[in-house]
């Protein structure tokens, strides 16, 4: 089985075992919490040691999380320690939060930038694009050295360019159709 149809299956499947139940917001502010523990440098090369066996690593996993999150997290870590996946668990956490943001009318994209920008920008372009989109929009800021200046954002399959390159090739664009 790829690692892709994996990761899809271990989140719908909590994501429709917390929809039963009505805690997929609980249930994705526990699993972020999770992830950062699990995903740690050490608890990798533990739970991915063959030389621990497999009632070691439940046994970590158990004494680790017993009473410090909700029966269905918990439930669905050990699932995923026993079933040696936990090489997977930050992959499953980022399909199952985009499910949950989904759901909620929300989505994620990128925001490319020339220079660091303030968080009001930031906010700016967030809040025309869900009023263009009709749907909350959250973006992650990522430097990019190929922008002269200006901005792009990819949100889904679109995208929106202001940057310098972009005005410039139209110019040049404009100029090879009047044959100047």
């Amino acid at each position: 089985m790829s690692a892709d149809i994996l990761v899809k299956k271990y989140s719908q499947a909590l994501f429709e075992a917390t929809e039963i139940s009505q805690k997929t917001e609980t249930i994705a502010n526990e699993l972020n919490q999770v992830v950062k523990i699990f995903s740690q440098p050490q608890a990798l090369d533990f739970f991915n040691s063959p030389f621990n066996s497999n009632d070691n690593k439940i046994m970590v996993a158990k004494s680790s999380l017993e009473g410090k999150c909700s029966p269905e997290t918990f439930n669905f870590i050990i699932t995923v320690v026993e079933k040696n996946r936990v090489s997977f668990l930050s992959l499953i956490n980022d399909s199952y939060q985009t499910m949950v943001r989904s759901k909620s009318g929300e989505t994620e994209g990128t925001l490319y930038v020339a220079n660091e920008i303030t968080g009001a920008f930031k906010s700016q372009v967030e809040s025309k694009l869900s009023q263009s989109l009709n749907k909350k929009v959250r973006l992650t800021i990522k430097n990019d050295s190929s922008l002269l200046s200006g901005y792009k954002v990819v949100v889904g399959g679109w995208t929106m360019d202001d940057s310098a390159q972009f005005h410039l090739n139209k110019i040049k664009e404009n100029i090879s159709k009047r044959g100047i």
